[in-house]
C-alpha cells in the first residue's frame, strides 16, 4: 500500500509533463547502461581471440561466456535488496566499483579460471546496478511515461553492445583481447562521479525515515517545478523491511502469482537473449562466415534490438507493456524456428541470414523492455528494488544456462543451424507467462 506522501509524489509524476531535469537524469542512466552493455558483451566479441589464444574447447568457452551472467544473478539477488535500505544511488556506486575491479582482473587474467572468476565479479557489480537504475528510472518517470522511460534507459544496453563491437574490433586490431577489458575497467570508474550527481528516488526518500528526507525531496521538487511539501508522514520500521523480509514479502498472497510469473518470463527470455548475444558471432563463423562478418552479425542483433526498443517505446504510450511483451515473444520464437530451416550460409545467402538473425534482437530486446517496464509496477516502493532485483537475478539462471547449453550441444557435434529452434521453445513459454500476467494485471475496466 502507498503512503499518503508516496501517493502524492506518484500522482504529481504521472500528471505532469516530463521536464529537462528528468531528461538529463534519464540520459545519465542511459549512459550507465551503455557502459554495462559494453562490460557484459565485451567477452562475446573477444571470445574467438580468447579461444584461439588458450585453445579453449566450446564447453570451457561457454562457461566463461556464462560467468558474468552468473555474477549478475548473484548481484541482482543479494545486492539489490540493499537498494531498498540504503538507497538506489549508493548501491549503483558500489556496483560500479565491483564491476571495475572485475574488468581489471579480466584484463590481467593469466589463465581461463582467473578470467572466469573475474567475469563473475564483473557480473556481481552489474547485477547491483541493473535493479537500482531500473527502479530509479521507473520511479522518476511517473506512470504516464514509465514504459517509454524504461525503454529508453534499457536501449543503452544494446547501444553499448553495438558501440562495443566497433571498439572491441579496433582494440583487437591494435592490441589483443586484454585491451578490451582494460577499456571497460576505465569506463566503470569514470562513471562513479556521474552517479553522484544523480538525484535519489523520492519514493525511497519518502519512506526512508531519514532526517533530511523532506529537504532532499523539496530540492528535487524545485528542479521539477513542483510545489514544496511541508511535512512527511511518520514512517515506522515496517516501511523498510530487512533484505530477507523484503524477499519474503514477494511471496505474500498479494504478490505470489505475479512474482512467479515475472520470474518465469524473465528466465525463459534470458535463455534466448543471452544465447543470441553470446553465441551468434561464433555460430556465424562456424557456419562459414569470416570473423569480421561474425562480429557484424552480433552487432546486427543489438542494432536491430535498439530499433525494437524504440518501436516499443513509441507503442507503449498507447498499449500495456505485458501485452506488447507477449506479442514480441511470439515474434522471436517464430524467427528462431525459421532459422532452423536454413541449410547453411552461402555467399548469396549470408546477408539475408544476417538480416533474419538480427530480428531475434528486435523482438527479444523489445520483450525484455516490456518485462523491465512491467516489473516495477507489480510491487510497492518498499520492496520495488527487491522485487525487480530478484526477477532480474533469478532470470540470470536462464542467461547462464542458454550459453552453457549451446556450448554443450556444439561440443556434441550439433550443426549450428539446429541450435536456433532449441531456443524457440523457452521463448514460447515466456510468451505464455507474460500473457497470463497481462490478464491478471489488466485494468478493472478491461
Amino acid at each position: 500500500m502507498k503512503t499518503e506522501i508516496e501517493g502524492e509524489i506518484s500522482a504529481q509524476a504521472s500528471e505532469e509533463r516530463i521536464t529537462g531535469f528528468q531528461i538529463v537524469a534519464l540520459l545519465a542512466c542511459l549512459l550507465l547502461n551503455v557502459q554495462d552493455g559494453f562490460d557484459i558483451l565485451s567477452i562475446a566479441y573477444s571470445a574467438n581471440a580468447i579461444a584461439m589464444d588458450w585453445a579453449l574447447s566450446p564447453g570451457k568457452l561457454g562457461a566463461i561466456l556464462s560467468a558474468s551472467l552468473f555474477g549478475i544473478m548473484l548481484g541482482a539477488m543479494f545486492l539489490s535488496p540493499y537498494a531498498d535500505r540504503i538507497g538506489r544511488k549508493p548501491m549503483t556506486i558500489v556496483g560500479l566499483i565491483i564491476s571495475g575491479i572485475g574488468m581489471i582482473g579480466a584484463a590481467a587474467a593469466i589463465n581461463p579460471d582467473m578470467l572466469l572468476l573475474s567475469r563473475c565479479i564483473t557480473g556481481i557489480g552489474i547485477g547491483g546496478i541493473l535493479a537500482s537504475l531500473n527502479t530509479l528510472v521507473a520511479e522518476y518517470a511517473g506512470e504516464r511515461y514509465r514504459s517509454m522511460a524504461v525503454a529508453i534507459f534499457q536501449m543503452g544496453f544494446p547501444l553499448g553492445a553495438v558501440i562495443g563491437g566497433y571498439v572491441a574490433g579496433w582494440l583487437l586490431d591494435i592490441g589483443d583481447w586484454r585491451h578490451v577489458f582494460a577499456f571497460g575497467a576505465i569506463l566503470s570508474f569514470v562513471f562513479v562521479p556521474v552517479v553522484m550527481l544523480l538525484p535519489e528516488s523520492m519514493d525511497y526518500l519518502a519512506k526512508s525515515g531519514k532526517a533530511d528526507a523532506l529537504s532532499r525531496i523539496n530540492q528535487v521538487n524545485q528542479k521539477l517545478g513542483r510545489p514544496k511539501l511541508t511535512e512527511l508522514q511518520p514512517v515506522g520500521k515496517q516501511i523498510r523491511p530487512s533484505p530477507i523480509g523484503g524477499v519474503m514479502m514477494l511471496f505474500s498472497s498479494a504478490f505470489r502469482n505475479r512474482t512467479l510469473l515475472i520470474w518465469l518470463a524473465f528466465f525463459f527470455l534470458q535463455m534466448t537473449l543471452y544465447f543470441a548475444l553470446s553465441w551468434v558471432p561464433k555460430l556465424l563463423i562456424e557456419q562459414g562466415m569470416s570473423e569480421a562478418d561474425g562480429i557484424r552479425g552480433g552487432m546486427a542483433v543489438n542494432l536491430l534490438g535498439v530499433v525494437g526498443i524504440i518501436t516499443f517505446a513509441i507503442i507503449s504510450t498507447r498499449h500495456r507493456a505485458p501485452v506488447l511483451g507477449t506479442l514480441s515473444l511470439v515474434g522471436a520464437s517464430l524467427i528462431l524456428f525459421y532459422l532452423g530451416t536454413l541449410d547453411g550460409i552461402g555467399q548469396g545467402t549470408a546477408f539475408s541470414t544476417l538480416l533474419v538473425v538480427a530480428f531475434i534482437g528486435f523482438f527479444a530486446h523489445a520483450s525484455m523492455i516490456a518485462l523491465y517496464a512491467t516489473s516495477p509496477t507489480l510491487y510497492p516502493s518498499e520492496i520495488r528494488a527487491t522485487g525487480t532485483g530478484w526477477a532480474i537475478g533469478l532470470s540470470r539462471l536462464g542467461a547462464v544456462f542458454g550459453p552453457w547449453l549451446t556450448g554443450q550441444l556444439l561440443g556434441q557435434g550439433w550443426d549450428p543451424s539446429a541450435i536456433y529452434p532449441v531456443f524457440g521453445i523457452p521463448t514460447l513459454l515466456a510468451a505464455a507467462a507474460v500473457g497470463t500476467l497481462a490478464y491478471l494485471t489488466r485494468p478493472a475496466s478491461a
